[in-house]
C-alpha cells in the first residue's frame, strides 16, 4: 500500500516536471521569436497592419468627402430649383403684364381710330363751313365794293373806319386797281401803310 502511494506520488511529480518543461520551452520559444522579430523589424507596428489602417483611414476620408460633395450637389440643386421657380414666376408675371399692356394698347388703338374718324368728320364739317363762310363773306365784300363805288370820298372814309383790317384787305384784293387806290387814300396814313404791306405780301 505504501509502495503504491509512493509510485503515484512519483508519477505526479514526473507529470508536473514534464508540464513545467513544456511551458518553459514554449515560453522560451515565444521570447526568442519576439526577440527575432524585434531584431528584424524593430518595435514599430508591422507594415501590413499600418497599410491596412491607412487604407481604412483613406476609405473613410474618401467616403466623408463623397458625402460632403453629395450634400453640396444636393444643396446646389435645391438652390437652382428655387431660382428656376422664382424665374418662372417672374416670367409668368411679365407675361401677364405684357398681356395687360397688349389689351390696353388694343383698347387705345380702337379709341384712337374712333377719335380720328370723329376728327375727320369734324374737320370735313369745319372745312365745309369755312368754305361756306368764305363764299358768303366774299359775296358781302363784293356788295360792299359796289356800294363804295357809288359813295363819295368822305362817305367812303367814314364807312371804312367801321370796317376791320381783314375786311378792308379783302376789298383791296377783289377791287380793281383804281378802286383799291381810292380805298387806300380814304384811310389814315398808318392804316393805309399797314394794309398796303399786307396786300403786297399776299400778292
Amino acid at each position: 500500500m505504501a509502495a503504491s502511494n509512493r509510485m503515484k506520488i512519483s508519477e505526479k511529480g514526473a507529470l508536473k516536471g514534464i508540464a513545467f518543461g513544456l511551458f518553459g520551452f514554449v515560453f522560451s520559444f515565444l521570447v526568442i521569436l519576439m526577440m527575432t522579430y524585434v531584431a528584424l523589424y524593430g518595435p514599430e507596428v508591422p507594415v501590413e497592419i499600418r497599410w491596412r489602417s491607412d487604407v481604412a483611414t483613406g476609405e473613410k476620408l474618401r467616403l466623408q468627402k463623397a458625402i460632403r460633395e453629395k450634400k453640396m450637389v444636393q444643396d446646389s440643386a435645391k438652390v437652382l430649383q428655387q431660382q428656376i421657380k422664382a424665374s418662372r414666376k417672374s416670367v409668368a408675371n411679365l407675361q401677364k403684364k405684357m398681356e395687360n399692356i397688349q389689351t390696353n394698347y388694343k383698347k387705345l388703338a380702337g379709341r384712337k381710330s374712333s377719335l380720328e374718324a370723329r376728327v375727320a368728320v369734324l374737320q370735313a364739317k369745319t372745312d365745309s363751313l369755312n368754305n361756306a363762310l368764305t363764299a358768303e363773306q366774299i359775296k358781302r365784300v363784293q356788295r360792299v365794293a359796289k356800294m363804295l363805288k357809288k359813295m363819295s370820298g368822305q362817305k367812303v372814309s367814314q364807312y371804312l373806319l367801321s370796317l376791320d383790317n381783314k375786311t378792308v384787305l379783302t376789298l383791296l384784293q377783289i377791287s380793281p386797281e383804281r378802286q383799291a387806290a381810292t380805298i387806300l387814300s380814304a384811310l389814315t396814313p398808318s392804316r393805309a401803310a399797314e394794309l398796303t404791306r399786307r396786300y403786297v405780301s399776299l400778292n
